[in-house]
């Protein structure tokens, strides 16, 4: 193959990672994901290597005995969110958590939001809802779904769902 005909395959390849679509194939494959589910960690210190960037309650710590949060974290120039179950608060007070499942957040664009928090599924808040959206707001609310994955408490996984019907509220942002 000449050296042309190899850029181009490259560029083909590559084409959608850099382009915020699609996250490398292997990067949400079962060994990727293994070296985070189960690890357990305290709340007020993540492993080494990883920035806390936010996180939110899946669950109402007063009406559901087991409870669930997502945690976006980074480790270098990946980003993640990790579905975590509370194990136990330690005498201190300090929440520990146990990792359920992971998911490695695609590229995004410097236009483009995610959110994991005050979404919407036909209309009904959803707490289990992970977006990415463009950071356009139209009508209260961000505009175009790019990718959408429900942090299921009952399978204990992220799944990618489809993005029709879902809308994420911009707050303050009309």
């Amino acid at each position: 193959m000449s050296p042309i005909g190899s850029v181009l395959l490259l560029v083909l390849l590559f084409f959608p990672f850099f382009q915020g679509q699609q996250a490398p194939a292997g990067l949400n494959s079962p060994a990727a994901k293994s070296t985070y589910i189960g690890l357990r960690y305290d709340g007020n210190k993540l492993p080494r290597g990883h920035k806390w960037i936010g996180g939110a309650l899946l669950t109402d710590p007063y009406s559901n005995e087991k409870q669930y949060g997502v945690t976006e974290v980074s480790k270098g120039k990946v980003r993640m969110m990790w579905l975590d179950r509370l194990t136990h608060h330690d005498a201190a007070g300090h929440a520990h958590w146990e990792i359920r499942d992971v998911l490695f957040l695609p590229p995004m664009r410097k236009n483009q939001l995610l959110f994991y928090v005050n979404c919407f599924l036909a209309n009904k808040p959803d707490s289990e809802l992970v977006v990415i959206t463009d950071a356009v707001v139209r009508g209260g609310y961000y505009g175009r779904v790019r990718y959408a994955w429900r942090a299921n408490r009952q399978a204990e996984k992220f799944q990618q769902i489809p993005t029709t019907g879902i809308k994420c509220e911009g707050q303050g942002d009309d």
